[in-house]
């Protein structure tokens, strides 16, 4: 990296001067923080800069200040230390109190510098390879906010706005950096643009509300916590705000009938009726032309249940605007209240005629007639006098049964709901879940294949039919385990089969209740198809290969068994098996090997003797047959090395002796062949040709000294 670096301390000039700071301790950071840069000490100075600045925002000279430790540290981290990702933050944190902390003269001010710290920075971050896509500037920022590192975070956030989907989060998070460093205007100007950016965000409006509030914006306050409060249900806080607001503007002007009502109107909303009438009775003296106070007062008095004195206030608006469509609508709501059904139906009826897209009157006739009919009554009474907005009548009624657990008329509903709209994949999808819910699972899925095969892409059809099939699945397995578990084999296996398509638990369940049948073929079936559906379950592996041993299948035992094993070296019953079936096959092997013997087949004998060797060396037996086949090939020092062995491990093959005196008979060593002679004599009980023979042949050989 070149020294361009070192010019950055001459761009900007440190004031030496105070702009007139009346703030307490202002003076001893500022100070300080120029001691700190005058010494080299770039982060004390840094730490006092920031402090002096927090005091007071406005101070250009601290500002200033700020910048150039910030420059002097990152030159010092680029050129000396190498430091080339410090150097960057500190290049950052210069750029943001250059662009996006000051105003907009003080930028143009800084023009040069700005140009010539943005070539450092972007110097250093081709050093470091810096990801410089927005998306990896958003989350590097996000990254330094967490680390404390304010500024540096702020400036990466505005380079991250080249992506319209982070343009939200980018402006609020610069917000909020912005409010932490005191920086109160700068925050409401950049919570206003997250907010042209996502106007329904509610918090986000919150915080601009507030941050409007504190700076004395108080109408663009009040105009932001009022879209709050339309939005949601009343906050306290919001209520505490706007009453502090609307109490200030009446002690500026206690005769303004508007102020005096809103401030009634907020009482209202905090349930302070007492207060909330004695505002509004003000605002009519007031002003008495205001219908609007008149129409509050009413709602004041259904609020406190007193429905025939807030229909004589509505009424006293209507007599002089018989249109009035809130007067009518809450008067038909009063009415209601107090069981004059027909009158509040001709009002909701009246209205609708004035204000068709009242939702509110919409609703209320709705509940009103749905409460005197049956399901089936209501939805032709839908059909029939809403036949435009029939489809969503039905459907928030079939979604308000269906909150109530009736499930079965929302499920009716539902239906109609379709056949009115049946482009919507969400009615398919919850009358899915109803339907699930009502235990009629096999009626959900066709609901949801039917949904699936209208809208393929929809992600939520798809997750309704895992969820859907997870539930169905663990309904078969409950009723199929109360079977097993009652010893029912037969229809446990019945309900184990019906669940499809078919799980490595189902199959289980089937295998399990085929063995406890003593049915061990279909048994065996079944936990194949277990372990097709789990092929990484060591334990369905040991559980075939057990079947097999209790078959005498030991080949299959044996195959299954070592993939249990190589699954999980640590399956304990499947070591223990194999150990078995090791010492089966070889039992089974030698069998074999000895019958070829004695069919004179020695070639084959001993290939398997061979090959139950390798496994086991020291089957005593093995080593007593190979031995006798290399007697028949007249390899009698083989065989004598194989008798030997046999002997050594099983001492009780006494017969071994008399093969071993004999081959060295044979060999001509004598002195060898001697003791063997002795040996198979001494423990020899047949009184047959072997011990004559040896008894003879012992004889000789220690008479002819041999």
């Amino acid at each position: 990296m070149d020294k361009l670096f070192i010019r950055i301390l001459c761009i900007l000039t440190l004031c030496t001067g105070i702009a007139s700071p009346v703030f307490a301790d202002f003076k001893e950071h500022y100070d300080l923080g120029q001691q700190y840069l005058a010494n080299y000490q770039y982060s004390g100075a840094i730490t006092e800069f920031k402090s002096a600045l927090r005091i007071n925002y406005l101070d250009n000279s601290a500002r200033i200040g700020l910048i150039n430790s910030y420059l002097a540290r990152g030159t010092y981290y680029a050129n000396t230390d190498k430091d080339y990702a410090k150097a960057a933050d500190d290049y950052r944190a210069a750029l943001f109190y250059l662009l996006y902390y000051p105003n907009a003269n003080q930028v143009r001010n800084s023009s040069q510098a700005i140009v010539q710290v943005t070539s450092n920075l972007n110097k250093c971050l081709n050093e470091i390879n810096f990801d410089t896509t927005a998306q990896n500037r958003f989350n590097t920022a996000k990254q330094l906010r967490a680390e404390g590192n304010f500024a540096a975070a702020g400036y990466e956030f505005n380079q991250s706005l080249s992506d319209k989907n982070l343009l939200k989060d980018s402006f609020q998070q610069t917000g909020d950096i912005m409010k932490l460093l005191g920086n109160d205007p700068k925050a409401s100007e950049y919570y206003k643009k997250a907010v042209a950016v996502a106007p329904s965000d509610i918090d986000l409006r919150l915080s601009y509300a507030k941050m409007l509030d504190k700076l004395g914006s108080e109408d663009e306050a009040v105009q932001e916590y009022n879209y709050i409060l339309s939005k949601t249900e009343d906050n306290k806080d919001i209520l505490y705000s706007l009453e502090r607001i609307y109490k200030r503007k009446l002690e500026e002007s206690p005769e303004d009938a508007s102020v005096t009502a809103n401030l009634g109107a907020i009482m209202q909303k905090e349930g302070n009726l007492d207060e909330a009438l004695r505002y509004y009775s003000k605002a009519e003296y007031l002003d008495p032309s205001n219908v609007n106070t008149r129409i509050n007062v009413g709602t004041l008095y259904q609020q406190k249940g007193d429905f025939k004195t807030a229909i004589t206030a509505y009424d006293s608006v209507l007599t002089i605007y018989p249109d009035n469509v809130l007067a009518n609508l809450y008067k038909a709501q009063s009415l209601a209240a107090i069981g004059e059904d027909k009158k509040a139906t001709d009002l909701y009826k009246k209205v609708l005629t004035l204000d068709p897209g009242n939702q509110v009157a919409q609703n209320e006739m709705i509940n009103m007639v749905r409460g005197t009919m049956t399901t089936a009554q209501f939805v032709d009474y839908i059909k029939k006098n809403n036949p435009q907005n029939a489809a969503d009548i039905l459907y928030n009624y079939a979604l308000d049964l269906h909150k109530q657990n009736k499930l079965t008329d929302s499920i009716a509903i539902y239906g109609e709901v379709i056949k009115l709209t049946p482009s919507n994949p969400e009615v398919y999808v919850n009358l899915a879940i109803a339907q699930g819910q009502n235990k009629n699972y096999d009626a959900a899925l066709v609901t949801l294949n039917t949904a699936n095969t209208k809208f393929p892409n929809n992600s939520q059809v798809k997750d309704a039919i895992k969820s859907i099939s997870a539930q169905s699945t663990d309904e078969k397995l409950a009723a199929a385990a109360e079977y097993y578990n009652n010893k029912d084999y037969q229809n446990a296996i019945n309900e184990y089969l019906k669940i499809q398509p078919p799980t490595s638990d189902s199959m289980l369940g089937a295998a399990s209740a085929y063995q406890n049948m003593d049915d061990i073929d279909n048994a065996i079936v079944y936990y194949k198809k277990a372990f097709d559906l789990a092929p990484k379950n060591s334990d369905i592996a040991y559980y075939i290969g057990a079947l097999y041993a209790d078959k005498e299948d030991y080949n299959n035992a044996k195959t299954y068994t070592d993939k249990a094993i190589a699954l999980n070296k640590d399956n304990k019953q499947a070591q223990e098996l194999l150990e078995s079936l090791n010492a089966q096959l070889a039992s089974q092997e030698l069998e074999q090997a000895i019958s070829l013997f004695d069919s004179e087949k020695y070639a084959e004998s001993l290939a398997l003797l061979n090959k139950i060797l390798e496994v086991e060396p020291n089957d005593s037996y093995a080593l007593y047959y190979r031995g006798m086949i290399y007697d028949t090939q007249k390899k009698y020092n083989e065989a004598i090395a194989d008798y030997k062995k046999a002997i050594n491990i099983s001492p009780d093959l006494t017969i071994v002796n008399y093969l071993i005196a004999v081959d060295y008979d044979t060999l001509g060593q004598y002195k060898n062949a001697l003791p063997y002679y002795k040996t198979f004599t001494s423990k020899y009980t047949e009184q047959d040709d072997f011990l004559k023979y040896a008894q003879t042949r012992a004889g000789e050989l220690e008479n002819n000294g041999k």
